[in-house]
């Protein structure tokens, strides 16, 4: 792989959301990606989308948009026209950036499907540990696959930041500890090497998890939606736009990958 010089990423953050519970019929772990200083302007033009906006929004949160709720509410102006407007503006803007250095990350997992298979004996991980498998991981992999002649392995870094509460952050930085330790151990260098911290931040102050957090609703609005909802094709519209790494874990696929530990009759 040829890379220039200004296709380079350095240090990496990525921000993270869900959509969904454990007790819903999906659930969705969304990630955005890029480099630190990538992240300076983008945070910078956001809040200038935001501001600029009527009327102006202090942050974007998709649920809040969707009923017109808490800083959405009508009684501040907001319906649905001009709330969903302000998440195709972000949406515009995303589009827009640099395809080499942005990309979005997702995992989902139906979850009646997961329980139907989990009953007949199929060894599943945790919903959890898939999302965090297949989402949180896949930002570390692509990082490193992507760019392995240009990151160096003692400065360069990932930072991961999880919105505050959410049940995937506890049990990513406990493998994180975990493998880092084992690379300690043995003197083997690992990809999880490169992680600097993970952390839980606010939602509302942070763009980037912001932009996660359209994603993750966008996905799970499309399963959970009928055609022609407002937003059931924002998941569609976004693939098409930027850059993506996805897995969507319905009944087929974990057929597929998984193998039941008893044939039942």
């Amino acid at each position: 792989m040829n890379i220039g010089e200004d296709d380079i990423l350095v240090a990496l953050r990525a921000y993270f959301d869900s959509s969904g519970t454990l007790e819903n019929d999906y659930i969705t772990l969304a990630a955005f990606a890029a480099s630190d200083e990538m992240w300076g302007t983008f945070e910078t033009d956001w809040k200038a989308i935001l501001e600029q906006h009527k009327p102006k929004a202090k942050y974007v949160h998709m649920r809040e948009i969707a009923h017109q709720v808490k800083g959405f509410d009508r009684k501040f102006g907001w319906n649905d026209e001009n709330a969903f407007g302000l998440a195709n503006e972000c949406l515009i803007y995303m589009s827009r950036l640099d395809k080499k250095r942005f990309r979005m990350f997702y995992c989902v997992v139906d979850l009646k499907a997961w329980h139907k298979l989990r009953a007949q004996t199929y060894p599943l991980p945790s919903p959890v540990a898939m999302c965090n498998e297949f989402c949180s991981r896949g930002v570390l992999m692509w990082y490193a696959s992507m760019y392995p002649d240009v990151i160096d392995l003692q400065t360069d870094s990932v930072k991961y930041c999880f919105d505050k509460g959410e049940p995937f952050k506890q049990p990513f930085e406990d493998e994180w500890i975990l493998e880092t330790k084992r690379s300690e151990d043995s003197g083997v260098w690992s990809v999880w090497n490169l992680i600097e911290q993970i952390t839980p931040v606010e939602m509302r102050k942070v763009p980037g998890v912001q932009a996660a957090d359209i994603l993750a609703w966008a996905v799970n609005r499309e399963q959970t939606s009928a055609a022609g909802k407002k937003g059931s094709m924002m998941r569609q519209i976004m693939m098409k736009v930027i850059p993506a790494s996805s897995v969507v874990w319905d009944e087929v696929k974990i057929r597929k990958h998984y193998k039941p530990m008893l044939h039942l009759p």
